[in-house]
């Protein structure tokens, strides 16, 4: 993207640098990725807080199987 948009760019397109503030950021997170980094960072932020609720809902199962587990323990007793 760098050496389309600043070597080998156009000489009509050649001003780009001086475009308003929304054509320069589109510009500049094109030649950046800057949109494909903000994605996929909150692409990992969801799926990271998906990982943290389905490990808590594990985790209370699991003390729910031990509770379980001692009072079968106890009426076995």
């Amino acid at each position: 993207a760098v050496l389309e948009n600043v070597i080998f760019v156009h000489q009509e397109d050649s001003n780009w640098p001086l475009s308003e503030g929304k054509v320069l950021k589109d510009k500049f997170d094109d030649i950046f990725s800057a949109t494909k980094y903000s994605k996929a960072l909150e692409s990992l932020r969801v799926l990271h807080k998906e990982r943290v609720t389905e490990c808590k809902q594990k985790k209370l199962k699991l003390e729910t199987v031990r509770t379980l587990r001692d009072q079968a323990g106890k009426l076995q007793e």
